[in-house]
C-alpha cells in the first residue's frame, strides 16, 4: 500500500489576502508568489506526463504511487492557483504572465518526448525533498509575522512534496532508467525553468508592486541576497549539501530524515486540526 495521502485543504484566498504577505521579509515573500505563479503550470505538466506514463508501469504498488502523486499535486496546483487568483484580482496584469507561464510548459510538453518529461519531474522532484526539509528546520526565520494562511500553504505543500520524494525518481527508474541520461538533459531542464522564472518575473515586476525586485532572483542582484538573510549559514551550507547529494547516481530520497514538525504535521492533520492557518 501507498505511504500518500490525498489532503483538499481548504485554503480560502480572496482579494483581501496580501500581495506583501510577509513584511518581515518581502523578497522572501516573492519568492512564494513566484511558486504560485509558476507551480499550477509546472504541477499540472508533471501530472500530465506521470499520467501518460502509469499504463506502462507493472509494479502494482509503484503505479497505485504514482496516481497519488498525481493526485497530491493537483491538489498543490489547485491551492496555488487560487492563490494567483486572489493577486491577479488585486493585479489584473498578473493573468497575462499567467497564461505565459502555461503556455510554455504545453509547448515543452509537445515539444520533448516522454522520457524527457519523466527526467524532468525526476530532476526536480529530486531536489524538492531537501528545499522541503530546509524550509520546515528554518520555517521561524522564514515565516514569523506573516499572513498565517499563505505560510500554512506553502509548509502544507512541501510537508507533501516530502512525503513524496522518492514517487517521480521512482518512475523514472521503472520506466528509462538511465542516470547518465537523465543527466545530460539536465541542463536542458534549467534552462526550462530558468525561462519560465524569468517570464514570471518580468510579469509580476510589471503588473504587481515591484519594491521587493531590486535585482532578480534569477539573474541574481540584490533580491537574491535578500531571501534567505535571516538564515544562519551554517543552515545554507547543510541546504546546498542536501541539494548536490540529491543528483548524485546512488542517492535515495527516503534517507533524508523527516523533520520532527514535518511529523508533527502529519498528525495533527489526520487528527482533524485546522491546517489552513497551520504556521510557526
Amino acid at each position: 500500500m501507498s505511504r500518500l495521502k490525498v489532503r483538499q485543504i481548504p485554503f480560502r484566498f480572496d482579494e483581501q489576502t496580501p500581495y506583501y504577505w510577509n513584511p518581515h521579509n518581502p523578497y522572501w515573500g516573492n519568492a512564494v508568489n513566484l511558486v504560485s505563479m509558476i507551480g499550477p503550470a509546472f504541477e499540472r505538466y508533471f501530472i500530465k506526463a506521470i499520467r501518460q506514463s502509469i499504463p506502462h508501469i507493472n509494479d502494482e504498488t509503484l503505479r497505485e504511487d504514482a496516481n497519488l502523486f498525481c493526485m497530491q499535486e493537483g491538489q498543490h496546483s489547485k491551492q496555488h492557483l487560487a492563490h494567483l487568483q486572489a493577486l491577479i484580482k488585486q493585479h489584473p496584469g498578473l493573468e497575462q504572465t499567467r497564461l505565459q507561464v502555461m503556455a510554455s510548459y504545453e509547448k515543452l510538453f509537445e515539444r520533448e518526448s516522454i522520457e524527457f518529461h519523466l527526467a524532468y519531474a525526476a530532476t526536480v522532484e529530486l531536489l524538492f525533498g531537501p528545499i522541503a526539509k530546509f524550509m520546515v528546520d528554518n520555517r521561524h526565520f522564514l515565516f514569523q509575522d506573516c499572513d498565517n494562511q499563505v505560510a500554512a500553504l506553502i509548509l502544507w505543500h512541501f510537508v507533501e512534496e516530502f512525503e513524496h520524494r522518492n514517487s517521480a525518481i521512482d518512475v523514472y527508474k521503472h520506466l528509462v532508467g538511465s542516470y547518465t541520461w537523465r543527466m545530460r538533459m539536465a541542463l536542458r531542464v534549467v534552462s526550462h525553468l530558468k525561462e519560465v522564472a524569468l517570464i514570471a518575473q518580468s510579469g509580476m515586476s510589471e503588473h504587481a508592486p515591484t519594491r521587493a525586485w531590486k535585482g532578480t532572483i534569477v539573474r541574481g542582484g540584490d533580491a537574491g541576497g535578500q531571501i534567505f538573510r535571516d538564515i544562519p549559514w551554517v543552515n545554507l551550507l547543510r541546504f546546498i549539501g542536501h541539494l548536490l547529494c540529491s543528483q548524485m547516481p546512488l542517492h535515495r530520497p527516503d534517507r533524508l530524515k523527516q523533520p520532527e514538525w514535518a511529523t508533527r504535521w502529519l498528525a495533527d492533520e489526520a487528527s482533524g486540526k485546522d491546517m489552513t492557518v497551520y504556521a510557526p
